[in-house]
């Protein structure tokens, strides 16, 4: 059960922030609920961003953490039948000056 109160899971601290974002639309071709969102952006093409939340698995293990959570945007991106061209701050780490950072 605490599983699905964690940021992946749940997304509990990044929901707000999601919902800000537009869902729905004529050139919005999937939004939320599919593995990643698509948009028409004119000329016969769509572009298809992912957002991911892999706080957990980083934390414990950065760089297989940041591993998975890169696989897993590429993955959901393939899976939309989209071929990735770029990965943009894929990934969020905590404040510099914290000692656990």
């Amino acid at each position: 059960f605490s599983a699905m109160w964690n940021e992946h899971c749940s997304y509990k601290s990044s929901k707000k922030w999601l919902r800000t974002l537009p869902t729905s639309g004529p050139q919005v071709i999937q939004g939320p609920g599919e593995n990643a969102g698509v948009v028409d952006i004119g000329d016969g093409d769509c572009v298809v961003f992912k957002m991911e939340s892999h706080n957990h698995p980083s934390y414990i293990e950065p760089y297989q953490g940041a591993a998975t959570g890169v696989g897993g945007i590429l993955r959901d991106v393939f899976t939309m039948g989209a071929r990735p061209v770029a990965a943009m701050n894929a990934l969020r780490f905590g404040a510099p000056d914290h000692p656990k950072t």
